[in-house]
């Protein structure tokens, strides 16, 4: 049997790559958030964007990507139809645990 082998432009990789990143960050805001008892609090994507640059600017991370919020929001939808999470009704940029 053949492996088949997916190829990507350089965009959709560059892209893929921050998703992969923002997915992660996405989960590490929702552990905290349960941390503080906020379990079924939605996120949204200022919340997220925010905590990223509070990473980059007090945290002192240094190897943190760019992202934009179009970046997130767009993580938030491909999470969202992964089933991973659930939409706020009431706010369509918001991931929900």
């Amino acid at each position: 049997m053949e492996r088949a082998s997916i190829r990507f432009d350089t965009k959709t990789e560059e892209f893929l790559s921050k998703a992969s990143v923002l997915s992660y960050y996405i989960a590490t805001y929702n552990a905290v958030n349960g941390e503080l008892g906020l379990d079924n609090e939605p996120v949204t994507v200022d919340e997220i964007f925010d905590f990223i640059n509070d990473l980059k600017h007090e945290g002192g991370a240094t190897n943190i990507q760019n992202v934009t919020k179009a970046d997130i929001s767009l993580t938030f939808r491909i999470l969202l139809k992964a089933g991973l999470g659930r939409q706020n009704p009431l706010d369509l940029a918001s991931l929900s645990n």
